[in-house]
């Protein structure tokens, strides 16, 4: 969820972060227990070939669109650092609000970049000229917290502004949480738990450990707490390749996704017409496609909140052990159609 500011040409340079995301403040909740990292294989620089947009391939994106469409009439609130105004690749996006700065009506993203990737992930233009995204008919609300960094303030202030815009999904991915006043965690709890129709989907900057330990409002039942995976190729001792899901980096969650040179929008150049195509890793690209996803579900079903995390855990698929993560990765193909 780190800010990674890597483009094609620099992909070898930022896959040495190993797609995590910054270190985080400690949360003190209660949260299961899950196998210390050693048990985990994780993604170290081996280069393993990924085809262009491998990701909708893995969470069968085609098959999402047979059974829910693609995403008309639903909408997602992104909160992070806005997005580009104009952006050739996101044409549906309604006014939101910023809650850092000086302006409250101005969230674009003009020097950052990562809410316009987080978008380009979710509901890009497919095809655009960067983009491919999950949920393209879906609509946008952009909810600028992050002027170069994240205030307690600025955070809960956007959140509340993300809720007052009655969305669908709201989708967080920032790169740490940071100490009140107010205190993030509690205020966090209290939101879910009052808004049960709203799915919060969260990128994980936790790991389960007592050190990092899952805050108690990413496990309440409409919160979705997302790691990210990727693909390994390997060769046995007849040197056959076999190719196998494992973790990219240590975060944990309550679903994987795919999480490694995730193609999306970028905002550069600047005031281009045309911007480039950025490769995104971490949390970040796999909590944006895991909202993706449940703006498909969403606009076909209606289905929200607990309910629509159920239907997305519902096609979940597990690798073997001992690279299982505490649940699954997404199969967007896969989640719950209602009985016709």
């Amino acid at each position: 969820m780190t800010h990674h500011r890597v483009r094609v040409v620099a992909l070898a340079a930022v896959v040495l972060l190993l797609g995590a995301c910054a270190p985080c403040v400690r949360c003190v909740a209660s949260a299961p227990k899950y196998p210390k990292e050693a048990e985990y294989r994780n993604w170290s620089y081996r280069e393993t070939v990924l085809d262009p947009f491998w990701w909708t391939t893995l969470i069968d994106v085609p098959t999402a669109r047979k059974n829910f469409g693609r995403g008309a009439g639903a909408t997602v609130a992104i909160v992070g650092t806005g997005v580009l105004n104009g952006h050739e690749d996101l044409p549906k996006i309604v006014p939101g609000k910023a809650t850092c700065g000086s302006k409250p009506d101005d969230t674009n993203d003009a020097t950052n970049g990562h809410g316009t990737q987080l978008a380009g992930i979710t509901l890009g233009k497919d095809p655009g000229n960067a983009t491919r995204g999950v949920a393209p008919d879906a609509v946008l609300i952009p909810i600028k917290v992050d002027c170069g960094v994240v205030s307690a303030q600025a955070l809960t202030n956007g959140v509340d502004a993300a809720i007052a815009s009655k969305p669908d999904v709201i989708l967080i991915a920032i790169g740490g949480y940071p100490e009140g006043p107010p205190d993030v965690s509690s205020f966090m709890l209290s939101r879910v738990k009052d808004n049960p129709g709203i799915l919060f989907v969260v990128a994980s900057v936790w790991d389960g450990t007592p050190e990092y330990a899952f805050p108690a409002w990413t496990q309440t039942a409409n919160a979705l707490l997302v790691a990210a995976m990727t693909l390994d190729a390997e060769k046995d001792n007849r040197k056959r390749v076999s190719t196998r899901e494992i973790p990219y980096g240590a975060r944990r969650g309550n679903i994987w996704a795919p999480g490694r040179s995730v193609e999306t929008a970028d905002i550069e150049p600047p005031g281009a017409t045309v911007h480039n195509q950025y490769l995104m890793h971490g949390t970040s690209p796999a909590a944006a496609i895991v909202a993706g996803c449940a703006a498909l579900v969403k606009s076909k079903t209606g289905t929200s909140g607990a309910a629509l995390k159920s239907a997305l855990l519902s096609g979940i698929e597990s690798p073997p052990p001992p690279d299982r993560a505490p649940a699954g990765r997404l199969n967007c193909g896969k989640a719950a159609v209602p009985p016709r």
